[in-house]
């Protein structure tokens, strides 16, 4: 069953997914991502061939006290982390906001687009536009070294056996990882990851994305 959200998050969500298609288009969209590495759920996660973008999403009924730690979090794992905030929690610049509205300081080192969308004077992502990356951060070409923790330990099992590993029924997670990461370059591992993610069946998501062997 699809996992419990107000209206207020529901509606934010609708705008983040269509966003996220823009952005990455043929991606698969994943909602509420379990990862044990990470502590906690990804309210969104758009997943392409080789790039994972997560968004966490707060509502005028959320609070930003564990903001900082979650967006830390996600840019252990993905390549890109987005913060769609209700526009309530945007921040006036100057005296009386007389230049106009800045993110919060909770959504620093992620990218932060305001709902709704209306036209301000200010920091350039709380205006209009939903900007798809700070200007001056790059993309990285491979995913984090944290992002293999999002495979499950019977994925990771699977990958052991297809690299002629022994005895894989009884590796941990981290055994598993260490084998992968030995035995692979971070473009292959990369690629594992994300196809993984896109065919992987899951509660609340696209339909799984049938991958190229």
């Amino acid at each position: 069953m699809p996992a419990y959200r107000s209206s207020a998050e529901a509606e934010i969500r609708v705008e983040v997914v269509a966003r996220l298609r823009a952005i990455l288009p043929g991606c698969r969209i994943i909602n509420e991502v379990n990862v044990e590495s990470f502590g906690n759920r990804i309210d969104v996660l758009a997943v392409g061939d080789t790039r994972l973008i997560a968004v966490e999403i707060k509502s005028e009924r959320d609070k930003l006290d564990r903001l900082q730690d979650q967006v830390a979090a996600m840019r252990r794992i993905t390549n890109e982390v987005f913060v769609a905030v209700h526009e309530k929690f945007l921040k006036p610049l100057g005296p009386d906001g007389r230049y106009g509205v800045v993110p919060p300081n909770d959504a620093a080192h992620a990218v932060t687009w305001a709902y709704p969308r209306l036209a301000r004077d200010g920091h350039v992502e709380c205006g209009v536009e939903w900007f798809e990356r700070d200007r001056w951060q790059k993309l990285t070409i491979g995913l984090p070294p944290g992002a293999i923790g999002m495979l499950w330990r019977e994925e990771l099992q699977s990958v052991c056996r297809s690299l002629g590993e022994r005895g894989v029924s009884k590796l941990t997670m981290n055994e598993c990882i260490d084998r992968i990461r030995w035995a692979m370059t971070g473009e292959q591992i990369t690629k594992l990851i994300c196809a993984t993610l896109r065919s992987r069946k899951c509660v609340e998501a696209d339909e799984p994305m049938l991958v190229a062997a």
